[in-house]
C-alpha cells in the first residue's frame, strides 16, 4: 500500500544502529616520543632537535568517496491513476529501463490479484496474501505485493532478464548499483520505521502481516550518504539517508529485484 498514513507514535520495532568508535588521530604522538625529544632539547645548548611524526597508519586513511548513479532509469508516478499501485510502478520503471515499453497500467492488469481482508462467517478476518497475489485493487482499494509473485509477473512480460536477490546482503544489492543496473526494492514511505497495521489468515490458513507504510520504489544510486531512488509518490528521484534506507530495506525483509 502506498498512501501516505500518519507516523505511528509507538512503532512496532526499532533497529538499532551500530555506533563507529572514531579511528585515533593519525599525527597523535605518544607520550613516550615527547619525553625523548624534550630530553634531547634539554641537554644540548644547539637549537632543540625536531620532533619526528610517526607516519600515518593505513586504518587513519580516510574512506574513499563512492558515487554511483545508473543512467537513463525512467521516473514515473502512480498518482492519479494507481494510489496503491507502487509496486506495479516500480515495476514498469524497471521493465522499460530494460527495454519493454510497457505502462503501469499493463503491469498492474498483469498482476495476481485477492481479497482484501474481511471477517468470514466464523468470525475470522481472511483475505488474500501478497507473498501470493496484490491483495485488493491498485486502482482503488489495496494494500500490496510481495517479490515472488511480482518477479512472477516480470519474467512472464520480459522473460529471463530479472534476477529475485531477496534475501541478500545490503552491500549485494549496493552492488548491483555499482554494477550499472537498478534494482526494485521494498522499503516504506520516506523511509519510516515499519509498523504492524493488521493481520488476517488466507484462504490456506497462513497467517498474513501486514507492515505500513510498505512502499516500493526503484534505486538507482547511492554514495557515501544518501540511497537515490525513484518514487512512485512523486514521480521524481528522492535522496534518502543511506543508514535509513538500510534499516528499513532489511526490516522490510531485504526484498529485491534486478537485472540478470
Amino acid at each position: 500500500m502506498c498512501l501516505a498514513l500518519p507516523k505511528p507514535t509507538a512503532p512496532a520495532f526499532v533497529q538499532a544502529l551500530r555506533p563507529v568508535a572514531p579511528s585515533p588521530a593519525a599525527s597523535e604522538l605518544s607520550e613516550p616520543l615527547l619525553l625523548a625529544a624534550s630530553a634531547s632539547a634539554s641537554g644540548s645548548g644547539s637549537s632543540p632537535a625536531p620532533v619526528p611524526v610517526p607516519l600515518p597508519s593505513a586504518d587513519a586513511t580516510p574512506p574513499a568517496e563512492h558515487h554511483y548513479q545508473v543512467p537513463n532509469a525512467p521516473a514515473l508516478s502512480q498518482l492519479p491513476e494507481l494510489p496503491n499501485g507502487c509496486e506495479a510502478v516500480a515495476a514498469t520503471m524497471l521493465l522499460n529501463w530494460a527495454g519493454l515499453p510497457v505502462t503501469k497500467e499493463e503491469v498492474a492488469d498483469a498482476l495476481p490479484r485477492g481479497e482484501m481482508p474481511a471477517e468470514n462467517a466464523d468470525g475470522a478476518f481472511v483475505g488474500g496474501n501478497p507473498e501470493d497475489v496484490f491483495v485488493g485493487n491498485p486502482y482503488k482499494a489495496g494494500y500490496g505485493i510481495y517479490h515472488k509473485p511480482m518477479y512472477a509477473t516480470m519474467n512472464q512480460l520480459l522473460p529471463g532478464r530479472f534476477k529475485d536477490i531477496t534475501g541478500a546482503s545490503f552491500d549485494t544489492l549496493l552492488g548491483v548499483i555499482e554494477a550499472g543496473k537498478p534494482a526494485m526494492i521494498w522499503a516504506t514511505e520516506h523511509m519510516d520505521t515499519p509498523y504492524l497495521d493488521l493481520e488476517w489468515q488466507d484462504e490456506e490458513d497462513r497467517l498474513v502481516e501486514w507492515y505500513q507504510p510498505e512502499h516500493a520504489l526503484l534505486l538507482t544510486g547511492w554514495d557515501d550518504d544518501y540511497a537515490y531512488m525513484n518514487d512512485p509518490m512523486t514521480g521524481q528521484q528522492e535522496a534518502y539517508a543511506l543508514s535509513d534506507f538500510k534499516q528499513v530495506w532489511e526490516l522490510m525483509g531485504s526484498q529485491a529485484i534486478t537485472l540478470n
